[in-house]
């Protein structure tokens, strides 16, 4: 099992994730995906919380906590306008790069830093070059009596890498065996048909509101 990370090492991560997700929603605001990242969104800040929770912190790391929260919000402030100028019928691109303009002044004197502004080439140079994760597809796989072994088998690893990804997707742990799932998703299969007077179960992953929803119908 791997060591807790550090309270300087959980800064450089957040540092990191914040930067990831700036990418990613300036690749949705210049229509390379279809949704916003809320998934990345929620995990960053999750992590702020989680931090901002430690007492632990250390002058130097509550003054670069602070820093990186503040570029956060100012980035949040930002993507959250774009976002309602689209839902009004804007042009997304073109009023992103007017919104990044407009308020790069006043940005610069409520947090005392300047943020970069908005390199549309640098930012799907940046994408070429680390794309991004496939977005998670919401799975459904149907198990009962009626399959034979075979497919047994190829549904349940199927339910069970779709629930890794998910969790990764959202930055939760994902300690648990194949093994140890296939044996949860049997016993559970035959316990839901026989309560149920049923065949078949079907089994669903999907992410909701960051969160992800593992059910059985």
């Amino acid at each position: 099992m791997s060591e807790p990370k550090s309270l300087d090492e959980q800064l450089t991560q957040l540092e990191e994730e914040i930067r990831r997700l700036k990418i990613e929603f300036d690749v949705y605001f210049n229509g390379g995906r279809d949704r916003p990242p809320y998934d990345t969104k929620w995990r960053v800040e999750t992590m702020i919380k989680k931090i901002e929770e430690n007492r632990s912190l250390r002058f130097q790391q509550r003054f670069r906590f602070n820093q990186i929260t503040a570029r956060f919000v100012a980035f949040r402030r930002l993507w959250e306008r774009t976002v309602k100028d689209r839902e009004e019928g804007r042009d997304l691109r073109a009023q992103y790069l007017a919104n990044f303009r407009e308020s790069e002044e006043k940005r610069r004197e409520e947090f005392g830093e300047a943020i970069d502004e908005l390199d549309v080439d640098a930012v799907l140079g940046e994408f070429q070059r680390n794309p991004l994760p496939p977005r998670f597809e919401p799975t459904t796989v149907q198990l009962g009596q009626n399959a034979s072994r075979e497919q047994q088998e190829a549904g349940i690893r199927k339910l069970y890498e779709s629930l890794q990804n998910a969790k990764r997707t959202v930055g939760e742990s994902t300690t648990t065996t194949y093994e140890q799932f296939r044996q949860i998703i049997v016993q559970n299969t035959q316990k839901l048909c026989a309560e149920r007077n049923t065949a078949h179960i079907n089994f669903t992953v999907d992410i909701v509101d960051g969160k992800v929803k593992f059910k059985a119908k």
